[in-house]
């Protein structure tokens, strides 16, 4: 299905890696997923798409079943019940995604607790972590006052006093007194 959202130049180009046996068929079809995602950058993903994932939330002492929807029309994050949005999560919250074991995860926010959650499959967990890797991406090109929404409750440290940034590289900032 994904493999036919590829340009007709990078199909023939698999497909002929296949036919010169430099790759198998499951190796391909990995290769034409690589691409696909390769293809869609962050500002692709940030314009009007919306994902959706059965997952498993523990709650009262059992996993109870999800669906995460990750909204980048809102830029959200939605944890839907029964049809019923229970959570919302803004983009600018999220932190961090950390990989455990098996198909768990964890999504961590800015001044809320960490979201243990389990995908149904690993397919849908590596999914799952690459749209979440885009969305702090997304976070980190911005300022980080501009990531907090301006309520200060939300960032890790406050210090006093003026402060200059230096951007010098795109996934770092340093502040200078």
């Amino acid at each position: 299905d994904f493999f036919f959202q590829l340009s007709q130049e990078k199909i023939l180009k698999i497909m002929n890696m296949v036919k010169n046996k430099e790759v198998s068929i499951e190796g391909a079809l990995h290769l034409a997923q690589k691409e696909l995602y390769a293809e869609k950058d962050s500002q692709d993903l940030l314009t009007g798409s919306q994902f959706n994932f059965s997952i498993y939330k523990y709650k009262h002492y059992r996993w109870q079943k999800r669906i995460l929807q990750i909204d980048f029309n809102t830029k959200t994050i939605f944890n839907i019940e029964k049809g019923i949005i229970k959570k919302q999560f803004p983009f600018s919250q999220v932190k961090a995604c950390e990989d455990t074991e098996r198909r768990r995860f964890s999504i961590v926010f800015h001044g809320r607790q960490d979201y243990e959650l389990e995908a149904v499959s690993l397919d849908d967990k590596r999914k799952i972590t690459y749209l979440l890797s885009r969305v702090i991406q997304s976070n980190s090109y911005k300022r980080p006052a501009e990531s907090c929404s301006g309520r200060p409750a939300e960032c890790d440290v406050i210090h006093e006093g003026l402060l200059d940034l230096q951007q010098n590289t795109f996934t770092s900032t340093e502040w200078v007194k």
